[in-house]
């Protein structure tokens, strides 16, 4: 096979001379022409190509893949040819003049041009060995395909009077980066409708707060996050707050076999000889591995997701499980994340923070004279006996001189002094050396990747067990490519404690600060005075916890498992510009207040925003589209469906080989380029996950399996029939129907926007009964639409009533 420009070139030359020459029917020209055309010539492999691809019957000759399915060839007999009209040397013609003048050649384009629709294929060719042409099947400019231009070869003198064309038009490398789109098309794309957001001149604002909406956002920031955290308070912190890790959440919309295998897939045959091992097993206690491996000359991996609460165990481990085993070692904590500056150099930061915690929290200060002497008392010994004993008794001074220039070059090096001290404190004090690194996934990959070489080389060549924290994902492309590619090590586990166990627990501990229970110091008076506000808030987010389930379901399928951002959740709603807090408080002094899931989920989807911007808001909107299509705005809605389905039928752990949803999401006529933003959009958003973690790259090599989140679930299956989700979404999604675009506007009545939310409703409606299709569509969003429409009617009535 030809694999580059000029010897593909030299190929199609060979290729011209021996048709000319040759004896040909109908099969020389399928097998022998059109295949060393593209196989020789063009750069493809076998690999690439399937014949005879099925589809409802109907069956395309040649289809290309890459490794999405992007280029489907008809191959007609030789003998249905076409001419131009004489004199006429361009390659590029209008498909209707070529439809118009040429009818065997508009039977067999609009052949070509079904079979793409149908599968969702990009660009489409027809070819009858000598002669090619070659279009773009599915457009996103809003311009029929058959509408379009085609690139036109009558004749393999042209092709190779063309030949640079000819190969960006149709060869591998040139259908991967879509040149014949850029040819054809051009690369700039004509824009989307505007958004209703681009008619607001100052979107997405910025949500005013009053007096005391401002002061519960300071003190619950102070009482749930800064306190929790304080030094004095860690143990008690600990011991009542702590919620043991892998506990199954009975609010999760994902099946108990996706959640219990959250780690199952995190290593693929390309990462033999790992050992992962959860670091609680099913009793709750902690793995005795954890602490049995605790002589090993490897780094002690600790594995978990952001947020899951490593460091908490980490902390819970040295201080409260495992207290009796670290009260006999010498523990060095350190935290790369709040400690480190993003400036610092990891390989300066870490010994001049174990340096400073030997100081200010062992008493042992290795640059002390008398400790110095102590770690080289051997070496000092055979100094003694060195050079410069001669000189010992004739010139003291001197020789004093040389033995403190001997030590000097000692304690310069620091990583060699810490070292030697490390050992010296270990043989002296019979203590094993622990050291914990932890937060570096809150640091770049690069700095992970030095974080792991550095664990290995605390591990490997100091006295010391070293304990460190990192993201699977990061560990995962490290022991693919990076600094753990010849590691064979064993990770244990970390995964995520039930949510609403860690809210409630927190809170509680909330309120005991806030109600004197624990006391505090060095707190501002006028911050204590809204102490009595912010624990009546406390008390009305547990009580509203207890008895609507609503609130717990939306914390934690919307976190999915990310302790930290469930907290952020709750810490939103208390100092929220869009609750009104002060009625909540009136009403529950006058005899009690439940919180409607609709208020915590204002205060989440806008933020400190007027207006739901998709960039500042956790929440994804999941009807947004990339290309003139309106049946994109269900693509994400299909896509989560057709992954929970799996996720329900817990096989393989909930994932599902991505070229099996290409394949499906193209037969109902979705390209490759709409499927890639869609899934990458939703990775971001973190509505799906991929296998092995990789991240999908538009355009690029896309990830071997997908899983759903709980994120994507609860998205699709609560958000989409909520209205106050649909009344924030509608800023941010294009309406390609003038006479619907003219009638959704900027509204502030809770009336107009009931009005408007119907309006966009119908819209979708119709969007939706365009997309006709035979398959089953996994979404349904006819029912979505009627759950919507029904609590529209329900909430109009009640405001009416109100």
């Amino acid at each position: 096979m030809g694999s580059d420009y000029e010897s593909c070139r030299r190929n199609l030359e060979e290729l011209a001379t021996w048709y000319q020459k040759a004896d040909r029917n109908e099969a020389t020209t399928r097998l022998q022409v059109i295949d060393r055309l593209f196989l020789d010539c063009l750069a493809w492999s076998a690999d690439d190509i399937t014949s005879e691809d099925s589809y409802k019957g109907d069956y395309a000759d040649y289809t290309f893949t890459l490794p999405r399915k992007i280029l489907i060839v008809e191959a007609k007999k030789e003998g249905n040819y076409f001419d131009l009209p004489a004199g006429k040397t361009r390659i590029e013609y209008s498909l209707a003049s070529l439809s118009r003048d040429f009818p065997n050649v508009k039977s067999a384009v609009e052949q070509a041009a079904r079979y793409c629709q149908q599968r969702g294929v990009p660009f489409g060719a027809v070819a009858n060995g000598h002669q090619i042409i070659a279009f773009v099947a599915n457009r996103s400019d809003g311009l029929p395909p058959l509408e379009g231009k085609a690139l036109v070869f009558p004749s393999f003198e042209l092709m190779l009077q063309e030949f640079h064309t000819f190969w960006d038009a149709l060869s591998k490398p040139g259908i991967e980066e879509k040149r014949i789109q850029s040819l054809l098309i051009g690369d700039l794309l004509p824009e989307l409708p505007p958004k209703l957001s681009a008619t607001i001149s100052d979107y997405p604002g910025n949500k005013q707060r009053n007096i005391l909406q401002t002061d519960l956002q300071i003190v619950s920031e102070l009482v749930v996050e800064d306190l929790a955290r304080a030094r004095e308070l860690e143990t008690r912190f600990l011991q009542e707050c702590y919620c043991q890790s892998g506990a199954l959440s009975q609010y999760a919309l994902s099946s108990k076999a996706v959640l219990q295998a959250r780690y199952a897939t995190l290593f693929d045959s390309e990462s033999p000889g790992l050992n992962v091992i959860p670091a609680v097993n099913k009793s709750g206690e902690i793995s005795s591995d954890l602490l049995a491996d605790s002589f090993s000359r490897r780094p002690i991996l600790l594995l978990g997701d952001v947020g899951v609460g490593k460091t908490t165990f980490v902390r819970h481990l040295i201080n409260v499980e495992a207290a009796s085993v670290f009260e006999n070692a010498l523990t060095l904590y350190i935290d790369l994340g709040s400690q480190a500056t993003l400036s610092k150099d990891i390989n300066l930061f870490v010994p001049e923070e174990i340096t400073r915690q030997l100081r200010e929290e062992h008493k042992i200060d290795i640059e002390e004279c008398s400790f110095i002497t102590g770690v080289y008392n051997l070496e000092l010994q055979r100094f003694s006996k060195g050079l410069y004993s001669k000189i010992r008794e004739t010139n003291p001074d001197l020789y004093l001189q040389k033995e403190v220039e001997f030590l000097e070059s000692k304690v310069t090096n620091l990583d060699q002094h810490l070292k030697f001290s490390l050992e010296h404190i270990s043989k002296a004090r019979n203590k094993q050396i622990v050291i914990f690194l932890d937060n570096a996934d809150q640091r770049s990959e690069q700095t992970q990747q030095e974080v792991f070489l550095v664990s290995q080389e605390l591990a490997q060549r100091w006295p010391a067990t070293v304990y460190v924290a990192l993201r699977p994902e990061t560990f995962h492309r490290s022991k693919r490519v990076g600094a753990l590619s010849a590691y064979h090590p064993k990770a244990f586990t970390i995964s995520p404690p039930r949510i609403d166990r860690v809210i409630e627990k927190r809170l509680l501990f909330g309120i005991k600060i806030t109600n004197g229970e624990i006391p505090i110091h060095n707190v501002h008076g006028t911050i204590q005075g809204n102490f009595v506000k912010l624990r009546k808030i406390m008390s009305i987010f547990l009580d509203s916890l207890k008895v609507n389930n609503e609130l717990i379901e939306f914390i934690d399928n919307i976190s999915g498992g990310n302790v930290r951002s469930a907290l952020d959740i709750v810490k939103e709603f208390f100092g929220s510009g869009h609750v009104d807090t002060q009625k909540i408080l009136n009403i529950y002094d006058a005899g009690g207040y439940t919180i409607p899931i609709h208020e915590l989920l204002r205060a989440v989807m806008f933020g400190d925003s007027e207006y739901y911007h998709p960039d500042q808001s956790p929440i994804a909107n999941v009807f947004d589209v990339s290309s003139h299509d309106t049946k994109e705005h269900f693509l994400l809605p299909i896509t989560i469906n057709i992954l929970a389905a799996t996720d329900n039928s817990q096989l393989d752990g909930g994932f599902v080989e991505t070229s099996k949803l290409y394949e499906y999401l193209q037969g109902l006529g979705f390209t490759p380029d709409q499927i890639d933003i869609a899934i990458a959009r939703a990775f971001r958003k973190k509505l799906l996950e991929t296998a092995a973690r990789r991240i999908p790259e538009p355009g690029h090599s896309i990830p071997p399996a997908l899983r759903v989140t709980n994120v994507g679930r609860y998205h699709i299956e609560r958000l989409c029939s909520s209205f106050t989700y649909i009344d924030a979404i509608i800023v941010d999604t294009p309406i390609f129907d003038n006479k619907f675009r003219g009638l959704i506007r900027d509204e502030g009545s809770i009336f107009k926007r009931l009005d408007r939310a119907s309006i966009f409703c119908d819209y979708l409606d119709q969007c939706w009964n365009n997309l006709i299709s035979d398959n089953q569509l996994w979404f349904n969003w006819n029912e979505t639409s009627r759950l919507l429409k029904k609590q529209i009617s329900f909430i109009r009535t009640k405001v009416e009533n109100y």
